[in-house]
């Protein structure tokens, strides 16, 4: 039952009952300071007795008797209210103290039990009645030294002998008996609202977890089929993260600001970044600018096709240069389209990476494969058509060559006819020079590989009549060198390569029509690393040949075409004839070198040509020999050709030179007239159609003469051949047209080495 209203105001307005866990605990409280103090209290109360009886202190006597019997009586009737027992308890302390201080005085235990009733009256009861209980102290301590103070008691207070000492110490234990009693009701109350909360949460939990599991059953009812959606959506995510994480195409999402909201693991091996680290950027900062520009322009474009057809299901597929990590960037194929929202817009991008740059090196190469396969082919072609022309030339060129050499032997330069005739040879000369590019052209050039030095070959041109009469028609033009001291040699032909070092340099000149600088520069260097247009470059040491201007530059689109023939920006016929960088590119060639191009349009460019270095030396040269020394002493000649001006060329000069020349048409009459008609030596044309070449031809005679003598004559370069004649025993190759100097030097080293093998 509850306690009437004036108690429960002590108790904070709350009657025990609903105090809860806190009169649980007040309840224990209680009984375990009533049986500790009657268990200790006869330590206190048989003493008292004594002193009672002694100085015959009844009310003394009377007082502690019925307080330990009623703390028995409270202590054994617990059926009793805990508010009637509690409120005994702190009534039987205070009136313990009241008596004993009454009885003995304040020097005694007296002030104590008071300040004990009143943190009990606290501790058990509550706020109001720890602070009821302090002012009733507080007025009894005032009122009984007034009683002393005034001899209405028989005790006086000798240690205070002012009212000033008396006020100060009741007003100090006051204040230290409201502080102890107050915060111990503070205390106790504040226990009581943690646990009183700690109830309510548990409760509301409680209810939470019961609607929850209430929610949960109704839930599981009325969806058996939401378990089995979600078990199979589940699966779809697994088996989506098992696939979106070893993949090898990146998978990735953005939202509409083109932000990353999720990238799969392969991105890690695409361009180097992890995923987490990309999360939350923009895609510019992983595409270059142009990449970045034709993307968004796409997506835009989609977007807004979408949004007037209503279809934003269509995806975008675009090839993309991606940055890497490290600073490179790798080619990828991406594959986007838009995320929908549930009210049908769209919220983002989803899209798919796929690796690309093998596909694209491939593809690449297969172009320039096949853009080679076609300039060979058209180079094949185009040297067919040289080579027969120059073979023709060749021979209508003998005459122009070969005569006026025979007419000036006999010819004083004083005679009228000696500078027209020269002026034919030299012209024929010119006209054999172009043949040589032709020949040069069709890969049938190089006759020799002798050791040269660039350097010198480069100061033999820059004090040459053609580069004289180049700076006179580009007199604004300055040429310097840098030529390396000491530079290594090269193994090739000086007439090629001169004739190569002159189209540069005439090319770089009439690059610069207002004037400018040519450099030509000459170095070595030990080659370790690719060549652009060249797929394999064979390391080692090379000897270096550049030419650069600072001229007009060639424009990208006409860089794949500067080498083929006929090929020019010029006027044919008049600044050149569109063979000479045809040429260029032939010598290199023939020399097994390689030759880099570098042009910036309004720049200037730079030709830099590589030849592979040998570790020989120069040979030495001597003056050219005498007629005297090459002349003949009667021996038999067979000239064998299937051109008749061929022929005749031959014979005279063959006369000339004092042997006993005869003439066939082909090789098959040479077999005929040698199995007849034994002679010293043969000049055997190579190439003669129809019929036995001039392979061929040696095999048939010397099958029927072992061991002839023979000098193997051709309008072309030495071919395997001609080397295979060479082998069997024929000895050494003279070049059409024919000079008398280099068919005498050939048939009288021929005729003077020891006999074939």
């Amino acid at each position: 039952m509850d306690l009437p209203p004036g108690i429960q105001r002590w108790t904070n307005g709350q009657s025990f009952h609903q105090q809860g866990a806190l009169a649980k605990w007040r309840e224990r409280i209680l009984y375990a300071v009533l049986a500790t103090a009657l268990t200790l209290s006869l330590a206190a109360f048989i003493p008292a007795i004594l002193v009672g009886v002694h100085e015959k202190l009844k009310g003394l006597l009377i007082i502690d008797a019925a307080v330990y019997t009623a703390t028995w009586c409270l202590f054994l009737f617990r059926r009793l209210h805990y508010g009637v027992r509690a409120i005994g308890a702190v009534a039987l302390v205070y009136l313990v103290g009241l008596n004993v201080c009454i009885e003995v005085g304040f020097f005694s235990g007296g002030p104590i039990y008071l300040f004990t009733c009143a943190i009990l009256a606290g501790l058990l009861i509550g706020l109001r009645a720890a602070v009821l209980a302090v002012a009733l102290n507080a007025a009894t301590i005032a009122i009984l030294g007034y009683l002393m103070s005034g001899d209405f008691l028989p005790f006086t207070l000798p240690y205070f002998p002012s009212l000033e000492r008396a006020l100060a110490a009741g007003a100090s234990y006051v204040l230290l008996n409201a502080v102890s009693a107050i915060s111990t009701a503070v205390l106790v109350g504040g226990l009581h609202q943690v646990t009183t909360r700690q109830k309510e949460l548990t409760e509301e939990l409680s209810r939470e977890k019961t609607e929850l599991i209430d929610t949960r059953r109704r839930l599981k009812a009325e969806n058996e089929e939401r378990q089995r959606s979600e078990k199979a959506l589940r699966q779809s995510e697994a088996q989506y993260r098992l696939l979106t994480e070893n993949i090898r195409d990146v998978i990735f999402s953005l939202d509409m600001e083109m932000n990353y909201t999720y990238v799969s693991p392969a991105v890690e091996a695409l361009q180097g970044w992890r995923p987490e680290e990309m999360l939350g950027t923009n895609v510019a900062s992983v595409l270059p600018h142009k990449s970045m520009q034709l993307a968004a322009d796409t997506l835009l474009s989609q977007l807004t096709v979408s949004e007037a057809t209503g279809d934003y299901n269509r995806s975008v597929v675009l090839e993309l240069e991606l940055l890497h990590k490290d600073g490179s960037t790798v080619w990828s194929e991406i594959t986007a389209g838009f995320l929908m929202g549930d009210d049908e817009k769209p919220v983002g991008i989803l899209g798919v990476s796929r690796n690309i740059s093998e596909r694209l090196r491939v593809q690449q190469e297969k172009e320039a494969l096949q853009e080679q396969l076609a300039r060979s082919k058209k180079m094949e072609a185009l040297g067919l058509l040289a080579g027969g022309v120059a073979h023709d030339l060749n021979n209508v060129l003998s005459g122009i060559v070969s005569y006026p050499d025979l007419l000036l032997l006999d010819m004083p330069p004083s005679n009228p006819l000696y500078k027209p005739i020269n002026i034919i040879r030299q012209s024929g000369q010119k006209a054999g020079a172009i043949v040589q590019d032709l020949l040069t052209l069709a890969r049938r050039g190089v006759v020799t590989a002798e050791v040269l030095n660039l350097n010198h070959l480069v100061q033999e041109y820059l004090q040459s009549p053609e580069f004289k009469s180049l700076l006179s028609f580009h007199q604004a033009v300055e040429v310097r060198t840098q030529l390396e001291s000491d530079l290594p040699n090269i193994a090739g032909s000086a007439v090629h390569l001169k004739k190569t070092l002159m189209n540069l340099v005439t090319n770089a000149a009439e690059a610069q029509p207002i004037g400018g600088v040519i450099t030509i520069t000459t170095r070595s260097i030990y080659l370790d690393r690719p060549i652009k247009g060249y797929d394999h470059v064979s390391q080692g040491d090379y000897i270096i040949l550049a030419v650069a201007d600072q001229g007009e530059g060639i424009a990208e689109a006409d860089l794949p075409r500067i080498f083929e023939p006929f090929y020019t920006k010029k006027i044919m016929g008049r600044s050149g004839t569109g063979l000479g960088m045809a040429v260029v590119w032939g010598t290199v060639q023939d020399h097994n070198g390689y030759i880099d191009v570098q042009s910036v349009p309004g720049q200037g460019t730079t030709f830099t040509l590589y030849f592979p270095m040998t570790r020989q030396a120069l040979p030495d040269h001597d003056a050219p020999p005498a007629l005297v020394t090459y002349m003949g002493q009667g021996e038999t000649i067979l000239v064998v050709d299937d051109i008749d001006e061929q022929r005749q060329i031959a014979l005279n000069l063959l006369d000339r030179l004092n042997y006993q020349a005869s003439a066939v048409s082909s090789g098959e009459e040479a077999v005929a007239y040698i199995k007849s008609h034994p002679v010293d030596l043969m000049i055997l044309d190579m190439i003669m159609d129809p019929g036995m070449d001039g392979l061929d031809t040696y095999r048939a005679v010397t099958a029927c003469r072992p061991g002839q003598k023979a000098v193997i004559a051709s309008g072309y370069a030495e071919t395997d051949r001609v080397r295979e004649a060479q082998r069997l025993g024929a000895g050494p190759y003279v070049k059409k047209p024919y000079t008398i100097q280099k068919i005498g030097q050939a048939v009288r080293q021929a005729l003077d080495e020891g006999q074939a093998d």
